[in-house]
């Protein structure tokens, strides 16, 4: 999940420069510092639990990306090139996409995870996502966008993933 959130903050820090519009601000604000600080919260339950923090493999290889809601590394790197209105679009339709990912990521630790701290943390991201997916979708209703996939009900598991 670590590597799924650093996408988040990296494609936040870029629309925190270079967004025009104060609430796609606001919202690359909040995406940034809180994935951020839960990259450092997950990074140091591994170092408590004597895991490493890293592995041989890619993160998350063998994985969808789509699924997950990752955006490819092309467009992560046209949000800092193409004009300042199509960025903020596409940052939130990519940053929808990527919540739904993680949402869907959430919902699986939930249906596996025993740990307390984990399943908290599961059922803070699950609350915390979805309510920012509805600002999301506010913000691309005022640019005339309608999402073309609903929000997550009950997103399928991703069993696959090790949340242990």
């Amino acid at each position: 999940m670590s590597a799924h959130h650093t996408q988040a903050v990296t494609m936040s820090v870029t629309l925190l420069k270079r967004a025009a519009d104060p609430a796609v601000k606001l919202l690359a604000q909040d995406v940034a510092l809180t994935q951020q600080a839960q990259i450092g919260q997950m990074s140091g339950w591994l170092m408590a639990w004597g895991q490493p923090l890293s592995g041989s493999e890619a993160p998350m290889a063998g994985m969808n990306p789509k699924e997950m809601g990752l955006a490819s590394p092309d467009e992560v790197r046209q949000l800092n090139s193409v004009p300042v209105a199509l960025a903020e679009r596409q940052y939130l339709t990519l940053m929808r996409q990527h919540h739904q990912g993680g949402v869907a990521m959430a919902q699986s630790a939930l249906n596996r995870v025993k740990r307390p701290e984990v399943r908290a943390f599961a059922e803070r991201t699950v609350v915390a996502q979805t309510s920012e997916l509805r600002a999301i979708d506010a913000l691309l209703a005022q640019r005339g966008e309608r999402p073309t996939v609903p929000l997550p009900a009950d997103p399928a598991p991703m069993d696959q993933m090790n949340h242990d």
